[in-house]
């Protein structure tokens, strides 16, 4: 059997290591991660090896040569350009003559492969995929089979609600030469999105076969650094190359000197000509080729790769040092540090924890290093959430911050693309604009700055001016110390998955686009952009018709934000506004709307005291609208949806697509209008997406979301109002009765997904898959989701009566509870 290594990773998350090493290159334990796979593949009898590669192709051929060291023969196939993990293999067709394991050159396993090439044997499958359980598997494409270990699902690369199971995909494959006829060669093709999902579409042999063993691709520093001692305390069942032991877990290659006053504690691995002075103290560490560690310098869980010299009295704590890093006198390096390659630390410096230092800098003595020379230190390798990036403000966004996501942004657009920028009313907001403006231009990217605003507005403007995409910032009105950068795509919706993990692919590996003077980006002011929202939305309603009944509407709102636009739109409907007055005391940050819902009673009694029509209650950057009566009573999320959806279909709408947790009374409602429901993701701007793309031009210039948009919640509300001639609460009257009911409960994040597993193995039939799974009962339905930002699941009911949704809800709550303690 001959086999395919996979050798085209760059590792621009373990950078500053993979600067300028390819990732199949860097050291496990002093040796590259690609000769342990050369060695498993070897070891079950696989000696003809085809490797591909892109990226820093000579390190590994300089290396590797024609693989005769390791008693196997390395036929090396380059692509010009990148072509995916499919397209890379199909370069080597003409050697893959039979069946093949497609292996990759950057990850860390034991598996045994003899067992998935007989399981592939067996099934008489076309492809068998090796399959791994992982705790977290969101940076993984999962797989579902079933029984017979036949593939029956991909999700690649899923957010919570969609992992349905555990069950991972490895990238490590047993495949047969006729997949070769399902694509063309040099053509940019991948195997988990685009050939396996093509050959389950042809009904083709697609299994997958869950193995026993240890499996890591190492696609991050804190992986990379854990492998090593995963390796060294034999977790990883492989081989080491130490020539000798000492004391069981302490290992030794040929001509290492250790004083013998030096302290060793395993598990420790020291390479090649390494000298350990006197009084050195050594803990679970890994230490490369011709290391020489001075007189009483303390290393513990620390990995260090080669010609690495410590001086005497140095302190390290779980730190990865590249080749040639000098640390002098005194100096001290602490956990989650990586230091880049030729790189000197000065005398009684110290270099705090999370400090990442790019190659070959210089670091003066007596220097305290508290943020990375390049890479900022509060950002994991995911810093989008639904809302997009948000973070403690002028802590964790900052201007320089707001600069350098903006020149990331910026390069995954093209020269001269135009970009529409704006932010609430608040100093910071305003602060951080014009640093973001100035990270667009200096990637050469033009810049429309439409001035103060809100996130739908803005969406309005990045349509209307045919924009490439757009940014907002603002204070979160939930939790008001934080900051939130929303970015948007050129239909005006917030940037889907893909687009996010582009940008920060380009942030963390500092891969910019870097233009010439002549080049950088223009600047404009339109302000104008509130008021062509205004035209365009009222255009859009029945304004004359708003008009002839003067409304009376009582506001909670934030001034500061709102001050401009909202009462200008009510004075242009003939609609008196009477505010609650209640501001903010702090003028650089918003009320939150927890606090501006405890103002219902205030609302309630403006309305009984001036005889008004409407109350309602809404954040100050004009999202969320509570419409409240002259009770006091607040209507709920659920009940607002179940308003707009009824008004949307009373004005025509055949088409609605909503998140999967909407009341179901919607889809009753739908039928009675001939309209259709779509379930969508719970994250908004799936359903906002939807939303533009089916009705932009059947309703008109549609540039406005009323779910998510509380102007144009407000006018549909005021003209259906008006062309009924009816109140709020007879309005309110005319919507069906539903019983929603919700909870959460606590789950780690290494449960979620053996819990989404366990339940799709009970889910029949009528279960739906679209973000969680959501569960249909004789009385209504159960929805289990586990949340992508917090440690919960959330389990959403509905039910014929309030007492069915509360039980629904508590079944699935023991359910959830009941995988967890097993």
């Amino acid at each position: 059997m001959k086999a395919v290594i996979m050798a085209g990773g760059q590792g621009s998350r373990l950078r500053p290591l993979t600067c300028d090493l390819p990732k199949p290159m860097v050291p496990i334990v002093n040796y590259p991660v690609m000769e342990y796979i050369i060695n498993l593949l070897k070891k079950h009898g696989v000696t003809e090896i085809a490797v591909t590669s892109y990226y820093m192709t000579k390190y590994i051929k300089d290396y590797f040569q024609n693989g005769e060291k390791w008693g196997v023969k390395l036929k090396y196939f380059v692509e010009e350009e990148p072509l995916g993990t499919a397209g890379s293999v199909h370069n080597a067709v003409d050697f893959l003559d039979e069946t093949f394991i497609v292996i990759s050159g950057d990850a860390v396993t034991d598996f045994d492969l003899s067992e998935a090439v007989t399981f592939h044997q067996q099934k008489e499958a076309d492809a068998t995929l090796v399959l791994a359980r992982e705790d977290i598997p969101l940076d993984y494409g999962v797989v579902m089979t079933d029984d017979g270990g036949e593939i029956i699902r991909f999700l690649e690369k899923p957010n919570w609600g969609r992992v349905f199971s555990d069950t991972i995909n490895t990238g490590i494959y047993i495949l047969e030469p006729s997949i070769f006829e399902l694509y063309q060669k040099n053509k940019k093709y991948d195997f988990s999105k685009d050939l396996f999902p093509l050959m389950l579409r042809k009904g083709k042999r697609l299994f997958g076969a869950a193995l026993e063993g240890y499996w890591n691709d190492i696609g991050s520093l804190d992986e990379y650094h854990q492998t090593q001692f995963d390796l060294l305390s034999g977790d990883i069942k492989l081989p080491l190359n130490a020539c000798g032991v000492m004391d069981g877990d302490i290992y030794v290659e040929d001509k290492v000197e250790i004083d013998d006053t030096a302290e060793l504690t395993g598990p420790l691995y020291i390479g090649k000509g390494s000298v350990i002075g006197q009084g050195v103290k050594l803990n679970n560490c890994v230490i490369g080729r011709n290391c020489r560690i001075e007189s009483h310098s303390s290393l513990k869980k620390s990995v260090l790769w080669d010609n690495i010299i410590i001086s005497p009295n140095v302190e390290l704590r779980g730190t990865i040092l590249a080749n040639n890093v000098q640390v002098k006198n005194k100096a001290a390096i602490f956990d989650k540090t990586a230091v880049g390659k030729r790189t000197v630390i000065g005398r009684e410096s110290r270099v705090k924890p999370g400090v990442k230092i790019w190659p070959e800098k210089e670091i003066a003595e007596q220097t305290e290093v508290d943020s990375s020379i390049v890479w900022p230190t509060r950002w994991s390798k995911n810093i989008f959430s639904n809302k997009g990036i948000v973070g403690l403000s002028n802590i964790d966004i900052t201007p320089e911050f707001t600069a350098s996501i903006a020149v990331a942004y910026g390069s995954t657009l093209n020269k001269g693309d135009e970009v529409v920028v704006s932010s609430d009313s608040y100093s910071l907001s305003n602060a951080l604009k014009r640093s973001l403006i100035g990270g667009l231009q200096a990637a050469g990217v033009d810049v429309i700055d439409i001035d103060d605003s809100t996130t739908s507005i803005t969406r309005f403007a990045v349509v209307n001016l045919k924009a490439s995409g757009g940014i907002h910032i603002r204070a979160s009105y939930k939790e008001s110390d934080k900051t939130v950068l929303e970015f948007l795509n050129q239909q005006g919706v917030n940037i889907p998955v893909n687009g996010q993990k582009g940008i920060e692919k380009k942030f963390f590996s500092r891969d910019y686009n870097r233009v010439s003077i002549q080049e950088i980006g223009d600047y404009a002011y339109a302000p104008e952009m509130q008021k062509n929202y205004l035209d365009s939305l009222l255009a859009n309603i029945n304004r004359e018709g708003i008009k002839r009944n003067y409304f009376s509407v009582v506001v909670d709102y934030e001034y500061d934000s709102l001050g401009n636009i909202l009462p200008l739109f009510l004075k242009r409907l003939n609609c008196q506004l009477l505010s609650t007055r209640n501001f903010s005391p702090e003028h650089n940050t918003p009320l939150s709307i927890d606090k501006r819902l405890t103002a219902s009673a205030r609302v309630a009694r403006i309305m009984q005291d001036n005889d008004s029509d409407l109350g309602i209650i809404t954040d100050h950057n004009g999202e969320e609208l509570y419409v409240v009566n002259k009770e006091a009573k607040v209507l709920s999320k659920a009940q607002y949806q179940v308003l707009l959806s009824y008004i949307l279909f009373e004005k025509g709408y055949k088409y609605l697509p909503l998140p999967v947790n909407a009341p179901q009374v919607i889809e009753s409602m739908a039928e009675e209008y001939g309209a259709e429901v779509e379930y969508t993701e719970i994250n908004p701007q799936v359903a906002m997406e939807k939303y533009y793309s089916n009705l932009r031009g059947e309703h008109g210039d549609i540039e406005y979301y009323p779910f998510a948009d509380m102007i144009a919640g407000l006018a549909l509300i005021l003209e259906k109002m008006a062309v009924d001639n009816i109140s709020i609460d007879q309005l309110l009257n005319r919507l069906p009765e539903f019983y929603l009911n919700n909870a959460e409960i606590a789950c780690q994040w290494e449960y979620k997904g053996k819990v989404m597993r366990r339940l799709s193995a009970e889910a029949d039939d009528d279960a739906e898959m679209v973000d969680g799974i959501k569960f249909q009962h004789p009385h209504g339905w159960a929805l289990v989701v586990p949340d992508s930002e917090r440690p919960v699941f959330h389990v959403y009911a509905e039910g014929q009566d309030l007492e069915a949704a509360e039980s629904l809800t508590g079944f699935y709550l023991d359910k959830v509870k009941e995988i967890l303690g097993e």
